[in-house]
């Protein structure tokens, strides 16, 4: 993602934590907040219950390639932070993908109709 997408100073990511609306999937935890800006921008996060500082960096990682990935798909002027939920420690990049764009639709955040999950036959 372009650096200009990313949520990274602390005082956005404390009003997406504080106003926003959050969905939870046992993989992470999506919280959105609307920007009023012409593009959406994407955090991510983990904390120590997810383990040791190599779990948290994977985790994060891969957050971070699965919003990569479904960025284009994502409506325009939200703030969305994604937090590692437990479960994250032994998936897959493909179920990570399918986990965020099932917070994406629950949330209403999806653009297009291109899905990962219709593709790999789960809805």
């Amino acid at each position: 993602m372009e650096p200009r997408a990313r949520l990274r100073r602390a005082s956005d990511i404390r009003l997406v934590f504080g106003e926003g609306d959050s969905w939870k999937h046992p993989l992470m935890v999506l919280v959105a907040r609307p920007n009023g800006l012409e593009l959406s921008r994407v955090g991510v996060t983990a904390s120590r219950r997810i383990g040791g500082a190599v779990v948290r960096n994977r985790a994060r990682r891969l957050m971070r390639e699965a919003a990569r990935q479904l960025y284009p798909h994502i409506i325009s002027g939200y703030d969305l932070m994604l937090v590692a939920r437990a479960g994250i420690r032994g998936a897959k990049e493909p179920r990570v993908e399918q986990a965020l764009e099932y917070l994406l639709q629950e949330a209403q955040l999806m653009g297009s109709e291109v899905s990962v999950l219709d593709a790999a036959g789960i809805v």
